[in-house]
């Protein structure tokens, strides 16, 4: 059982998540035994066997829908799943005030549909999507979930989990009726099994192989009933490469470049001619005192007139 997490433990998360990066929140929710955050820190590991096959798959289904795929569009789906499964684990809290379970096959097959959505991904494009659908009911599903989440952090664990998964979806692709058929031939077509697994398979002891293999041979008894004696599962093939595209003009000289328009001459800003300051009119009256100023018929000095 995981440790019991409180309101701290909730803010400490929220903090590793926002200001350091997911991995550090899955390492401190694994530290307290929650099985998803070992599984969680796997797929962002590109080099476990779980996290290769996962991007592989998202990169595969986002090629078949024409929806766009970089390498951040990885990195959007690790920070959007990270604030899912806190949400998921906050919102247990707040319902009963504590943290004490890890999250069910219904509460990760919720959180990967919202997130896939929010992205502009199919639903689809998470590995265990067409694995849920074809399975008969809930009970099955979580009994595969548990097992799941127990093999996280295992690198042989979960190499056989991916093996037993594809030979579960290939038995259903053999004797499932059509619509199941369908589901398992398209899911399968888009995973790229990792070429390591099949060797670290071949040196896992024999009691988690059995214990493994007996799991899903319960599973598949309960989605397909028996499988017929001598029928022969078909073993995996790698989804087929996609074909380049033709360059144009590849064989051809280029056209030279197109020369640049001509420049259209500017005319000259032209600017006003200032006019002259010129001095105040004339009252034509003469400076007082000057004996010349204009004293009306009367005067006693002379009359200056202007004509």
């Amino acid at each position: 059982m995981p440790a019991q997490l409180n309101k701290n433990d909730i803010d400490m998360l929220n903090i590793l998540l926002k200001h350091e990066s997911p991995e550090l929140m899955y390492e401190a929710l694994q530290s307290y035994g929650y099985k998803y955050a070992a599984l969680a820190g796997g797929i962002i590991d590109p080099h476990s066997p779980s996290g290769s096959a996962a991007v592989n798959f998202l990169r595969l289904t986002a090629q078949r829908d024409g929806a766009r795929f970089t390498e951040n569009s990885i990195r959007f789906v690790y920070d959007r799943m990270a604030q899912a499964y806190l949400d998921v684990l906050n919102a247990q809290y707040k319902s009963q005030g504590v943290v004490n379970r890890d999250i069910n096959h219904r509460e990760a097959w919720e959180i990967h549909n919202k997130v896939l959505a929010y992205l502009g991904y199919s639903a689809d494009a998470w590995t265990l999507n067409s694995v849920f659908n074809v399975m008969a009911n809930d009970e099955i599903r979580e009994r595969y979930w548990m097992e799941t989440l127990e093999s996280a952090g295992d690198p042989v664990a979960e190499a056989l989990i991916i093996m037993r998964t594809e030979t579960f979806m290939a038995t259903v692709s053999t004797i499932g009726n059509a619509d199941m058929k369908a589901v398992a031939d398209n899911w399968r077509s888009r995973v790229d099994t990792p070429s390591t697994i099949a060797a670290v398979a071949r040196g896992t002891t024999g009691m988690i192989a059995d214990r493994i293999g007996d799991l899903f041979k319960d599973i598949t008894n309960a989605v397909l009933g028996p499988v017929p004696a001598g029928t022969i599962i078909p073993t995996w093939t790698p989804a087929p490469a996609a074909t380049p595209l033709p360059v144009p003009n590849a064989a051809t000289t280029p056209p030279p470049p197109i020369p640049a328009p001509p420049r259209v001459p500017v005319q000259p800003v032209r600017k006003p001619r200032r006019r002259p300051r010129l001095p105040p009119p004339t009252t034509h009256r003469g400076h007082p005192g000057s004996g010349y100023e204009q004293t009306g018929g009367g005067g006693r000095g002379p009359v200056f007139w202007l004509e």
